[in-house]
């Protein structure tokens, strides 16, 4: 096994391949969230919003409040993912406040290391998906508050 080689500015990922980014892990994620297989394509908003809210740059305050929505609400508040996303389909650009969630935090200091990142999903394993993902949210929200 090599020393990590290189490590992403947003979240403190490293990887061993330096070809591998966070953006390239995440183009992986998304192809099977796309697929509709479960047991991604009905996680794909919390895979979204916790990659977005560890890799802020480039997002707007809004974009990343809907995100922080559905981390606090899922993981905090224990809401029932699929009927949250619809609900928030249906009431879109209403502030955290409003679906019973603290008002979103500044974002953690550049160069935060989160204690799970993408990199720590590695291939998206069927079988330790789900409680890899709810890891990397619960980090992620950790590191927000």
């Amino acid at each position: 096994m090599s020393i990590p080689t290189k490590s992403c500015p947003q979240c403190g990922a490293t990887f061993d391949d330096a070809a591998s980014t966070c953006e390239g892990q995440f183009d992986k994620l998304l192809a099977l969230d796309h697929s509709r297989v479960q047991p991604w394509g009905s996680r794909h908003g919390l895979a979204f919003s916790t990659f977005a809210m560890q890799h802020p740059e480039g997002r707007t305050r809004e974009q990343l409040a809907a995100c922080w929505i559905m981390l606090y609400r899922v993981w905090i508040k224990g809401d029932n993912r699929a009927k949250l996303a619809a609900a928030m389909r249906e009431r879109q650009n209403l502030p955290p406040e409003e679906w019973g969630v603290p008002a979103l935090p500044a974002a953690p200091a550049a160069q935060a290391r989160y204690t799970t990142t993408i990199a720590d999903l590695g291939e998206f394993d069927a079988d330790t998906y789900v409680h890899k993902l709810e890891e990397w949210g619960r980090a992620t929200l950790a590191a927000w508050q």
